[in-house]
């Protein structure tokens, strides 16, 4: 086959997209999450602040301090559950990147490689990329990156559009990203705790991939293009 003579620009493309999967996870998680680090401390500053700012109106005969205590601690809450909540979505919208990336940089392999992409509506996109690489004897299918990759798939797909085919996949793969990380760690906030339906997963609601689930997407995507690489 004619693989063997092109393998100089197989591994151009494998390198090329390793280097750039990882770099933008590795700034993703070291340089914009780390932003989030202190919501908690900035919280706690924000109802202080609110707390001056009410003790510094003209009160009356019948006010006390347990009211401006409690909307000062609620102005606190608020800021925390909005930052929780874009903290979540640049998560959310890091992993829809990564899925397009890949996507993007399988379709630009096949073209330069001049390898006809089949249009078959009953394969994922995955599916039709295995298929087509194995037009040149690289059979990838059973790769145990694949079932990782996939699920990244569905992932981005309920991020995109909310309830759906996909949502229902995701569910039965990883019932755990449903679940919102807060009830663990501060069960007496209100997160906005949805029904079983996906409404909102751009406003960091509804579904809750984790930094560790995009290493392991992230690894899962290096390995998929180090076997293309080096095929069995």
């Amino acid at each position: 086959m004619g693989w063997s003579n092109a393998q100089l620009w197989v591994d151009l493309h494998k390198d090329a997209f390793c280097k750039q999967i990882t770099t933008f996870l590795d700034a993703i998680t070291n340089r914009i999450l780390p932003t989030f680090d202190q919501i908690e401390s900035e919280a706690k500053i924000a109802a202080e602040r609110e707390w001056e700012r009410l003790g510094n109106l003209p009160s009356s005969e019948d006010s006390d301090g347990s009211y401006a205590a409690e909307q000062a601690q609620e102005v606190g809450i608020n800021y925390y559950i909005a930052m929780v909540a874009v903290h979540q979505t640049v998560i959310n919208l890091t992993a829809v990147a990564m899925n397009h990336m890949f996507e993007q940089s399988a379709s630009l392999f096949c073209k330069e490689m001049r390898l006809n992409f089949p249009n078959d509506k009953s394969l994922t996109f995955l599916g039709k990329f295995n298929k087509c690489i194995a037009s040149q004897g690289i059979i990838l299918e059973k790769s145990s990156a694949c079932p990782k990759i996939e699920e990244l798939r569905h992932l981005a797909n309920v991020i995109k559009h909310a309830e759906g085919r996909s949502a229902k996949k995701l569910r039965k793969l990883r019932p755990d990203l449903f679940e919102h990380p807060g009830l663990r760690k501060y069960p007496f906030f209100d997160f906005e705790i949805r029904d079983t339906q996906i409404s909102f997963p751009l406003a960091g609601k509804d579904i809750y991939p984790t930094i560790d689930d995009l290493q392991a997407y992230c690894s899962a995507l290096v390995s998929f293009w180090q076997e293309l690489s080096n095929p069995v």
